[in-house]
């Protein structure tokens, strides 16, 4: 048997707890470490499950080690819906291995946002193998439970499960909505592995659109003006979410400081309705950092700024 050092690294490697979660933001969920083993009396939304009155869901995830893990961190993101615009009443339950780490708690701020609860969970009340979560509303409930995420995250790798998450969603950075308006592309990449928070954008037609992303970019909200009319609500369901822009513009692109221009990374764009090509971007993504550029001629011109710097000047060309 090889007791080297390298094989010991390899061994306790084999042990670590693999990024753990359910993120009910999409359909169907997207899971990690994770098998759902029961739902009752529950819905999938849009962006959350809706566990009605008596509801719950059960999820069983992996512990190779508990010793390695020492000690778990499981955080549910919920809220309980509103009453006629009053507090919402659905007392939340949470069980662990059939331990109680919550019992029938009060949802903090009445189900005006989404609230992030952690439970703390110690090595001995986790065990080596198959372990189970349940997610329970309570009988006297009289508004739903709606549940966006729940992760396990183990002591020595804090939200591993939620940093896993964004990496999905950098390799996926192309995103196709469902709107009123019709079909919208989003898709914005600099080369920055940044997932998009706000985009806004004018094209050919005169049209003009604005808008931000909902929980885990499984909708949008905003505002849409078309020629010579008001503006008016623009809302967007994601109908898929992919690695390949087809028909993305391609740009060379440089950054203007010190009075001169120096070559950046490359800008790979496809945006707004199909047919209609943009005049004018602007976007930020979660990080903070932000951009704003005119198209003519077949490039771009505009200024950009990251996050806790100044703004540049930014231009491209198609590549």
């Amino acid at each position: 048997m090889d007791s080297s050092p390298a094989s010991a690294g390899k061994r306790r490697a084999g042990t670590q707890m693999e990024p753990t979660y359910a993120d009910f933001g999409t359909e169907p969920p997207r899971l990690g470490n994770v098998t759902i083993t029961g739902v009752h009396r529950s819905s999938a939304q849009r962006d959350h499950l809706a566990l009605h009155s008596g509801g719950s869901v059960e999820l069983e995830f992996d512990v190779p080690d508990p010793t390695i893990v020492r000690e778990a961190c499981v955080t549910l993101v919920a809220l309980a819906s509103m009453l006629s615009g009053g507090p919402g009443h659905a007392p939340l339950t949470v069980r662990l291995n059939g331990r109680s780490l919550a019992d029938r708690l009060r949802i903090p701020n009445g189900g005006g946002l989404p609230q992030r609860l952690v439970f703390a969970v110690p090595a001995e009340e986790l065990v080596a193998g198959r372990n189970t979560v349940r997610i329970e509303s309570g009988n006297d409930a009289r508004s739903m439970l709606w549940l966006y995420r729940v992760t396990v995250d183990p002591m020595n790798a804090h939200d591993q499960a939620g940093l896993a998450l964004v990496r999905q969603a950098v390799a996926e950075p192309v995103l196709r909505y469902a709107s009123d308006v019709g079909e919208v592309t989003i898709f914005v990449d600099r080369g920055e592995q940044a997932v998009l928070d706000q985009v806004a954008w004018a094209d050919a037609s005169g049209a003009e659109y604005a808008m931000m992303f909902e929980q885990q970019q499984a909708a949008f909200y905003g505002w849409s003006r078309q020629p010579g009319e008001r503006p008016r609500e623009f809302r967007g369901r994601l109908i898929e979410r992919g690695s390949v822009a087809r028909n993305a513009q391609h740009f060379t692109t440089e950054d203007g400081w010190g009075g001169g221009w120096h070559r950046s990374g490359d800008l790979r764009v496809a945006v707004g309705v199909p047919g209609h090509p943009v005049t004018r971007l602007n976007w930020r993504d979660l990080r903070g950092n932000n951009g704003t550029v005119a198209f003519g001629d077949g490039g771009f011109l505009g200024i950009y700024q990251r996050v806790g710097e100044g703004p540049i000047g930014y231009r491209g060309r198609p590549a």
